[in-house]
């Protein structure tokens, strides 16, 4: 007896207009301005089919979220393998981008009244990430340096500027500068 299948395969176009869609309106309106009919609606598909896919409006952001990784050699697996130059050229290239930048302060907006928003963001987005940096420089610190503190240090310092700084944010100047936060922090590969 052949197996059944557990439905009809997701249709990858739909897949990626629900996630442009989503991408787009959240930019625009943010987390607490998007609906899910809004989102369906611009996708050209039915709320059922978003709804399939994704079961609340965060699930979705996170899946927005996740979007430029592939782009910006974001992904974990991706940077375990990846030198300190690939990553910082990376998070160079992704915070250079207005969309990036934009949102990341909806979500630190939507953040100020839904706590578990960002804790969430930090779980799946951030932590995995911080693991591999930590890993990546670890070898141009000298024993017992806290590296929870250098990479708080080199994120905090990427995001101040590339939110509050939006002039000096190509992806040569955010390199140049994330160099300049390392070094300061006593970086020496």
């Amino acid at each position: 007896m052949a197996e059944r299948s557990a439905g009809r395969p997701r249709d990858p176009e739909a897949d990626n207009a629900i996630l442009t869609a989503a991408f787009e309106l959240f930019l625009e309106r943010g987390l607490d301005g998007t609906s899910i009919e809004q989102v369906a609606k611009r996708a050209g598909v039915t709320r059922a089919t978003v709804y399939r896919r994704f079961a609340t409006k965060e699930e979705l952001l996170f899946s927005v979220i996740e979007l430029p990784r592939d782009v910006a050699a974001l992904d974990p697996a991706r940077m375990a393998v990846s030198s300190e130059e690939e990553i910082i050229k990376g998070w160079a290239a992704l915070m250079s981008t207005g969309e990036a930048v934009q949102l990341l302060r909806r979500i630190i907006g939507a953040s100020a009244d839904n706590f578990g928003l960002m804790r969430r963001y930090w779980e799946l987005f951030i932590a995995p990430r911080r693991a591999v940096l930590k890993d990546l420089v670890r070898s141009g610190f000298p024993p017992g340096t806290d590296l929870d503190v250098v990479v708080d240090m080199a994120g905090g310092a990427l995001f101040y500027r590339a939110l509050t700084r939006p002039e000096h944010n190509t992806p040569e100047e955010l390199e140049t500068y994330l160099h300049k936060v390392l070094h300061q922090v006593g970086y020496r590969p």
